[in-house]
């Protein structure tokens, strides 16, 4: 019997992404960080045969930190709104490195000095779960092998290394990164 749902747009790879295991987690694993959420999106659009589920959805454009969409997090907030995603807070300590740290002075800018730097873990509900589990299954093996592989390598990477990646493989995204010079 075939999948009732599969994989159809940009909020799907969103689900499946997270559903995916990585080197922590043999699946489910969490991803920390808007930076490490942002990159690895885009990293499978240009390096995996997922690429037509998600160049239709979200356009990356060369911002502060490298490639960036705005409709990703458009669609991770829907996704949030609809009870499939639950973004936690956490004392940034846990995760920090250099990347990080430049996305967390930028709350420092406009919060006060006393208060808490922290990060966000973006996570599947256990409605999420479900629904991102059949969407996975929906999607061919080689699918699923390119998707988790992509997530092994590059969600435990230090956040330093993974813009390194992606900076000098794909340099046009990181020409307007804030960041460049003390990245590559």
């Amino acid at each position: 019997m075939e999948n009732a749902i599969s994989v159809e747009n940009g909020n799907d790879m969103v689900l499946v992404l997270l559903f995916a295991g990585g080197a922590r987690k043999s699946e489910n694993e969490e991803i920390v960080g808007n930076t490490r959420l942002d990159k690895l999106m885009f990293l499978l659009e240009k390096e995996t045969s997922l690429k037509r589920h998600i160049e239709s959805n979200f356009r990356f454009d060369a911002y502060r930190f490298g490639p960036f969409s705005s409709e990703l997090f458009d669609s991770v907030q829907a996704l949030v709104n609809a009870g499939l995603i639950e973004i936690k807070r956490s004392e940034s300590e846990e995760y920090l490195d250099e990347a990080d740290r430049y996305e967390i002075e930028q709350q420092l800018e406009e919060d006060d000095e006393e208060s808490p730097k922290t990060t966000v873990i973006y996570s599947l509900t256990a409605a999420g779960r479900m629904v991102a589990s059949a969407l996975f299954q929906s999607l061919s093996k080689t699918e699923q092998e390119e998707l988790m592989s992509e997530k092994k390598r590059f969600n435990s990477m230090r956040l330093k290394e993974l813009l390194k990646y992606v900076y000098h493989r794909y340099p046009e995204s990181a020409s307007q990164s804030v960041i460049k010079e003390e990245i590559c």
